[in-house]
């Protein structure tokens, strides 16, 4: 599923307050919005052109409330991309797919280009007509003995390793962190032999699809592919494999980290990963840095090591380091703890300080890297510390996006900080002369910050540990008091203006310093955000309030908020209200959502919008029966709107795939907590939202793709013609004859339902000889 849902064809999209009335409602009067409803202005009213905002006023010197004025009118210029004001959340899924495009000029080749010393990429054609670029790279001998060195063997690694040399096919089953692709490197390594092992970094595709490509594995080699998190093996794709690797003599490690699976017949391609006790990763590593670093920790003269052992021994055994070792034992994690204790005097007192640095050290280095000559080259480049302070704060905010976009936002970031610094905003000095290293650049060269690089295209910022984000907003919101508004004023321009990666990222960085302070950030940026008359806003508060929700010692605070925007008289807190509930922070109390969403769903001015249907499809994954109740009970109501509501929400959940071993089918024919939805009440919601004109366009749609899926599998296939067969009756008849002749050339299930004895579609009624207007018959 897209996070954003597209308009039907022949379905307006309209921005809340500008719906159609169906039904006059009689509602209880509530207390308004603390907030005020916002007043109705031209921009509001359809048919009226929106006033051009007047040209911002030069900024002047510290004057940053000036500037979030100047920031606030130029966002109100329309930009690529955003919604103009109207409902976007039917917004992207009937796009056509990329492969439709036609052949890129640029890239058009399928091969392979060499990439450094050890690493090629791969281009590769989906069947879809995407081409897509994956980074192959091959581990050193070097690497591989200093990975065997400092690891430590998990049990049953030679049946690991036997079974490997079986199949050529392995799954190895545990949780990032544990040390399972240092596992699997190793087992390749006993099997063909240490120049042979090569690794799939990141890549953009699944492992179904990767398993057509012929020219993925290398002949004699060993390679490791990590399965993605939204993505379950299945035997097909392991068959693949297996017949590509025996192929090619090559052998293939794949890491999944979803834990036990049910299917029995992937148990004997499958090996659990345990990780080793913590206790001996912690002596490997600790002894192996004592080694490297030459120092005593014995007070001998001369030192020749002697004393390492037991320094060790008393590591492990001391009470404080124990429990950080059953608070964190993964291997990584212990890693940490071992550079810690690395530089541990052993004095007791001491103890303290090198425990606390595994979270102050990342702390301290981000400050120290921030704040790093402040005065440097001040005759020369007066700008070249806020020019790199910019770049990293951007650079660790855009974390595993491109570099491109962090080039971007940090020259707004620099720009905003000049304007409020000296009151220009552009001085005449290249922005990034420096490059990335020498931005990102530490005190002794260190880089603290980013990464080793991969390779990867196009080149995106790597944070060295994802936790240091968190650190660099601590420190620019605690450590620079003059740095709060310009950093809430540059999030909302990256909101308001950029493409949706970044400004989903921007919003959740909000949503997290609501958390440092929530008062001044929910007040000040999120409710203004929550009534902007652009959806872009709209969403981008929901996105922020769900981040905030982590926190919760807020949760209380923000679903109380939430529900004054329920409560309001304006519609488009009514609509963010509706793509709150669509987070985490709705399925964190599913009655109390579903009872607030009837509210906003009577209302007529949502008509025009699916973000309640959003919200209840992803409330039906955490709550399917109660959710599946409303959905009929809506379905059944006298209210029009309501009944609207019920069918987009059932067209939203019918896109929605099953789980294994039902994968391939969608999932409301499917068990979701041990709840199917009763066939009678389904096929009155497919009834419902075939017949109403609102989503009839989208629920043939669906019902095609249906129909499709069940040419595929004969028992998914005998469900369809039986659930089909008692929704096309009555007034559906005609219609669907004429769509199920259209698609019975192509689909077997379509033809069954033409022409099967005893059908209510099959009877004889009549067909019309053409479509109606507007495409539909």
């Amino acid at each position: 599923m897209t996070t954003d849902t597209p308009a039907t064809d022949g379905e307006e999209t309209v921005p809340p307050g500008d719906g159609r009335q169906d039904t006059h409602v009689a509602e209880e009067k509530s207390p308004p919005d603390t907030g005020g409803a916002a007043p109705q202005t031209s921009a509001e009213q359809p048919g009226v052109d929106r006033p051009a905002p007047p040209d911002p006023p030069a900024p002047g010197r510290g004057d940053a409330l000036g500037r979030m004025d100047q920031l606030r009118a130029a966002g109100g210029k329309p930009t690529p991309g955003d919604s103009g004001g109207k409902d976007e959340s039917w917004r992207h899924a009937d796009d056509p797919p990329r492969g439709d495009a036609g052949p890129d000029p640029v890239f058009s080749n399928v091969g392979q280009t060499a990439y450094g010393d050890h690493a090629v990429l791969v281009n590769i054609q989906l069947p879809d007509g995407r081409r897509v670029t994956i980074l192959r790279s091959q581990r050193t001998p070097a690497e591989l003995r200093e990975s065997e060195n400092t690891s430590v063997t998990v049990d049953g690694f030679d049946d690991a390793v036997q079974r490997l040399k079986d199949k050529h096919v392995v799954v190895l089953r545990g949780g990032v962190g544990t040390g399972r692709r240092t596992t699997a490197e190793l087992m390749l390594w006993r099997v063909v032999g240490i120049d042979r092992v090569v690794g799939v970094e990141d890549p953009e595709v699944t492992l179904t699809q990767l398993a057509r490509q012929e020219g993925l594995l290398l002949k004699g080699h060993g390679t490791v592919l990590e399965l993605p998190a939204s993505e379950a093996v299945t035997i097909g794709t392991l068959r693949a494999f297996e017949s590509l690797a025996r192929n090619v003599a090559a052998y293939v490690v794949i890491l999944d980290g979803h834990g036990d699976t049910a299917d029995p017949t992937l148990a004997r391609y499958t090996v659990d990963h345990t990780p080793p006790p913590p206790e001996n990763v912690l002596r490997r590593h600790l002894l192996r840095l004592l080694r490297r670093q030459q120092r005593c920790t014995g007070g001998c003269a001369p030192c020749v090591g002697d004393c390492w052992a037991a320094f060790v021994e008393r590591c492990v055994s001391h009470d404080r380091i124990a429990a950080e070792l059953s608070a964190h034992p993964r291997p990584r994690q212990t890693v940490e703890l071992a550079q810690s204790l690395a530089s541990w005097s052993g004095i007791d007192e001491e103890l303290e300080a090198a425990l606390g640095g595994l979270r102050r050290r990342r702390r301290d280095l981000v400050a120290r890297l921030l704040k790093q000559d402040s005065a440097e080259k001040t005759l020369e480049d007066p700008q070249a510390a806020p020019r790199r302070q910019a770049f990293q704060i951007a650079y660790a905010a855009l974390h595993n996006l491109p570099l491109a976009d962090v080039f971007d936002a940090s020259e707004l970031l620099l720009g905003i900080l000049q304007a409020v610094e000296s009151g220009t905003e552009r001085l005449p000095r290249v922005v990034f002369d420096g490059g990335v290293d020498q931005m990102l650049h530490a005190w002794g060269g260190e880089s603290p910050l980013a990464a080793a690089e991969t390779g990867e295209q196009p080149r995106r910022a790597r944070l060295a540990d994802p936790r240091l984000l968190f650190d660099v907003l601590d420190v620019v919101w605690h450590d620079f008091d003059g740095v709060r508004l310009p950093l809430l004023v540059w999030l909302e321009e990256l909101v308001f203006t950029r493409r949706d990666e970044v400004r989903r990222r921007a919003a959740q960085i909000t949503g997290w310093l609501a958390t440092y302070d929530f008062d001044e950030v929910c007040n000040g940026m999120l409710r203004q955000w929550a009534a902007d008359e652009r959806g872009t806003g709209r969403q981008a508060a929901a996105w922020a309030l769900d981040v905030a929700a982590y926190d919760d010692r807020l949760v209380g605070r923000i679903q109380g908020r939430v529900l004054g925007w329920v409560r309001s008289a304006n519609p488009l807190l009514h609509d963010t209200a509706a793509r709150v509930y669509s987070t985490r922070i709705g399925r964190l109390a599913p009655t109390d959502t579903l009872r607030e969403l009837r509210t906003l769903a009577s209302r007529d001015d949502l008509n025009g919008s699916a973000s309640v249907a959003r919200a209840l499809m992803d409330l039906y994954p955490v709550a399917p029966e109660e959710t599946w109740r409303t959905l009929v009970a809506w379905n059944g109501d006298d209210l029009h709107r309501l009944r609207v509501h019920a069918a987009r929400g059932m067209t939203l959940l019918g896109r929605l795939a099953g789980r294994a071993p039902h994968d391939g089918w969608p999932l409301l024919l499917t068990a979701v907590e041990c709840f199917t939805p009763e066939p009678g009440e389904l096929a009155g919601l497919w009834q419902g939202a075939l017949g109403d004109p609102t989503t009839a366009p989208r629920a043939w749609k669906l019902l095609h793709a249906w129909l499709q899926l069940g040419d595929e599998e004969p028992v998914l296939a005998d469900r369809m013609v039986a659930l089909f067969s008692e929704v096309l009756v009555g007034r559906l008849v005609g219609r669907s004859r004429f769509y199920l002749r259209d698609w019975s050339r192509q689909s077997a299930t379509a033809r069954r339902l033409l022409t099967p004895p005893g059908n209510a579609a099959g009877n004889g009624a009549d067909v019309p000889s053409q479509p109606t207007p507007g495409g539909n018959p």
